[in-house]
């Protein structure tokens, strides 16, 4: 496939060519390339169970039927966007789709946009564009670092504080920094 020529041979990678075998991911991207490249990122990767949807309802038929270990969710376009993906995944009744890692990719970069989808309980968020390397950290930190799942009244989702050095240490080159970094943002 050509999409590996543009993919580092060496990552820095926590988790091992074994771990990422056994993981079962679910990509719901809308945009079919954007969706190409992400199933060739994770088959770089050496995911082997890899489900990919175009919309949130295809994305609840996979997670009722499946084990799901990591969801990558772009914003989708409604009726059903990804946020409220997110938030039906975490109020969900079965309590097996509540906990499970959401790296959210999103081309919206305000801080308003980072805080909505925080809010909303996912677990790590991606800014378009992103690199390969992004995407490796993003799911490591979710997958390795999980947060206490918090249940409230008016959340449910991962707990949105973290403790210092929690966060995905990945940066951009300050030339390409967005308005604001969604790996920045802590809530203390």
């Amino acid at each position: 496939m050509a999409i590996a020529q543009h993919i580092p041979a060496q990552t820095s990678s926590k988790l091992s060519q074994r771990d990422y075998a056994r993981l079962n991911a679910l990509v719901v991207e809308d945009a079919k390339d954007m969706a190409s490249l992400l199933r060739g990122f994770l088959r770089e990767l050496g995911v082997k169970n890899i489900w990919s949807v175009g919309t949130g309802e295809d994305a609840f038929e996979i997670l009722s039927k499946h084990k799901i270990d990591i969801a990558i969710i772009d914003d989708l376009l409604p009726p059903l966007d990804g946020l409220s993906v997110v938030r039906a995944v975490r109020s969900a009744d079965d309590k097996k789709l509540a906990p499970i890692p959401v790296v959210y990719v999103t081309h919206q970069r305000t801080q308003e946009s980072i805080i909505n989808a925080r809010d909303a309980g996912v677990t790590e968020i991606l800014c378009k564009p992103y690199s390969f390397q992004q995407l490796v950290t993003r799911m490591e930190t979710a997958i390795l670092k999980p947060r206490e799942m918090i249940r409230s009244e008016k959340f449910v989702g991962p707990d949105r504080r973290r403790r210092r050095g929690d966060a995905p240490t990945e940066r951009r080159r300050s030339a390409d920094k967005p308005e604001v970094e969604a790996d920045k943002f802590e809530v203390e």
